[in-house]
């Protein structure tokens, strides 16, 4: 007995030893950072975590480094599933209180509870008003939280047509990821790989510089200690742990002012249900603002996509017929090519009769007519003979100079080459190609492509890449643009676009209205710059809507002259400091 018991002591003894021994080489020898990394292995082992962001993304900045989508630190709800003594009575509290499907809530609690193992929390709702947060902290349901949670897009998001949306990654993007051995499964090395269950950029600039924007880990993660049982320990809280800043996600900087947007879309609100606008420097041809509606939530994208209406970015869409607005192109052709005397006159009976009998009818029967008149009350027959003079070709020619791909699907049909010089048939735009002919006159004559992305920067600010504007070219002479300005300055102050009129500024402009006729739709517009002396901005507006079987009053003149006016006087209050 006496010989067993020694030997147990022996062994405990030696036991000991090696314990005293091991715990020696970790908090002496190897020094204190290994206490550290076996504690923190510890709290991993005991506690459940989640991002605290909602994508792993780099920032998308206007010019002056304000984020356009809004981006920012918000409530969001997480289920624990550990936590909860019932799934389906949470759920069905969470209907109660939110007005969410109980049975939606069921599968994604589920989701973290099947999928991924009970230990995994999930995420049910982000972007919470502060209202429904006061309802959930008064509810009380178990294994339910409210956690801060970086959200993408917030309720101030502007852009979001430039902008675009992520998603989730649907099957062809699997399969071209895959190829592309950009998944965790075929390059497992690579920092940015993507898993099954991440998000995409899809469309927009979220689309295009996807690469560059996409990043490796989450600024940081939301940490709850649980027990030997994986329950969370009541009263302890959340821990917010803070990430090492990843070097693969990049800051996108655009041209935008935040603050010009601002204004674009709040007026549009008010006035506009389907169009565009967009507002140019006229000295840089950088956009300004762009913004097209119908609009949408970069929150709930499945919502609109029974439909494609919402997502169609009408600022750079070459779909729609210009009407009057066009009209410039040709009347710098005929200037530029010497086939127009400065006092001819022109007669207009109210509408042109082609040889055949086709008509081109004009709003009015103007008489008597000169230039700088028909371009001031829209004489479609004026533009119709000068369209004739200038030609098919010459035309072409003029309306490539500035930005324009016209195709006349027989140029040997007089009435088609009159159609397009008046901006109908044959002739398709987008409202950022109408702002910059504009911009281009108001710069007396020099053809400045347009620039919407202007660097991208690192996570720590340094500009990696740039985008420099492009160089101008001078395609129509400042003598030209000199005759043109006068015009555009009178028809707004006599013509069609009186109500585009600034009195401090001045505006130089023209109106359009343009029917298409096998959509039942009216197109209206109003495109200038202003000041009229000394441009600084170059703005279009486009008005779509149904005519209803006829105009039914829509015209450019009423729909977007208007909102022209509003918006230039706000940025150029702006400004000016008067604000």
């Amino acid at each position: 007995m006496n010989r067993r018991i020694k030997s147990l002591l022996w062994i405990f003894s030696g036991l000991l030893c090696l314990v005293t021994v091991r715990t020696f080489y970790l908090q002496v020898w190897n020094g204190p950072d290994t206490g550290a990394s076996l504690a923190a292995k510890a709290l991993n082992f005991r506690s459940q975590v989640i991002s605290g962001e909602e994508y792993y993304r780099g920032e998308i900045l206007d010019r002056n480094l304000l984020s356009l989508t809004d981006s920012g630190i918000r409530p969001a709800l997480v289920a624990f599933p550990t936590l909860m003594t019932s799934v389906s009575e949470a759920a069905a509290q969470l209907e109660k209180v939110l007005g969410v499907e109980a049975n939606t809530m069921i599968t994604v609690i589920r989701k973290g509870q099947d999928t991924f193992g009970s230990r995994t929390p999930v995420v049910l709702k982000k972007n919470l008003t502060e209202a429904e947060v006061k309802k959930l902290d008064a509810a009380v349901i178990p294994g339910i939280t409210v956690v801060p949670m970086k959200n993408r897009y917030g309720s101030g998001a502007v852009a979001k047509h430039i902008v675009g949306y992520v998603n989730s990654i649907n099957e062809k993007q699997w399969e071209d990821l895959t190829n592309n051995k950009k998944t965790v499964q075929t390059n497992p090395e690579l920092p940015t790989a993507y898993r099954i269950t991440d998000s995409i950029g899809v469309a927009g600039l979220e689309g295009k510089y996807e690469a560059a924007l996409k990043g490796s880990r989450p600024e940081n993660r939301i940490r709850a200690v649980a027990d030997a049982n994986g329950q969370i320990i009541q009263g302890l809280g959340f821990l917010k742990q803070e990430e090492p800043a990843d070097p693969w996600r990049n800051h996108l900087v655009l041209t935008l002012d935040k603050r010009y947007q601002e204004i674009v879309e709040q007026t549009m609100d008010k006035s506009i249900v389907r169009g565009a606008v967009v507002v140019l420097d006229v000295a840089t041809g950088d956009v300004l603002a762009a913004a097209s509606r119908p609009d949408f939530d970069q929150n709930q994208v499945s919502k609109y996509l029974s439909g494609v209406d919402e997502f169609i970015d009408r600022t750079q869409r070459v779909a729609f017929y210009p009407g009057s607005v066009f009209k410039m192109v040709v009347a710098a052709g005929v200037l530029e090519e010497g086939l127009i005397e400065p006092d001819e006159l022109f007669n207009c009976t109210g509408a042109y009769v082609f040889s055949d009998n086709t008509q081109i009818k004009c709003l009015h029967e103007h008489g008597k007519i000169s230039f700088s008149e028909a371009i001031s009350k829209s004489c479609n027959t004026t533009f119709v003979q000068l369209g004739l003079r200038l030609g098919n070709s010459k035309l072409k020619e003029y309306a490539a100079k500035l930005g324009f791909d016209i195709s006349i699907s027989n140029a040997s049909v007089p009435a088609l080459v009159g159609n397009a010089s008046i901006g109908q048939e044959g002739v398709l735009v987008s409202p950022l190609q109408i702002a910059n002919l504009y911009a281009t006159i108001a710069r007396n004559g020099a053809y400045q492509p347009c620039r919407i992305v202007s660097e991208i920067r690192n996570y720590q600010g340094d500009v990696i890449q740039e985008f420099p504007a492009r160089p101008a070219l001078q395609v129509i002479s400042a003598n030209t643009c000199k005759i043109l300005t006068q015009t555009l300055i009178t028809a707004v102050q006599s013509g069609s676009g009186a109500s585009a009129w600034l009195e401090n500024s001045g505006t130089a402009g023209k109106t359009g209205t343009a029917e298409v006729n096998d959509q039942n739709k009216v197109i209206a517009w109003f495109a200038g710059f202003t000041p009229a002396a000394n441009p600084r901005l170059a703005i279009a507006v486009m008005v779509e809507e149904s005519s209803q079987g006829g105009r039914s009053g829509l015209s450019g003149g009423s729909a977007a002259a208007p909102v022209f006016k509003e918006i230039a006087t706000e940025i150029l209050k702006l400004e000016s400091g008067n604000n």
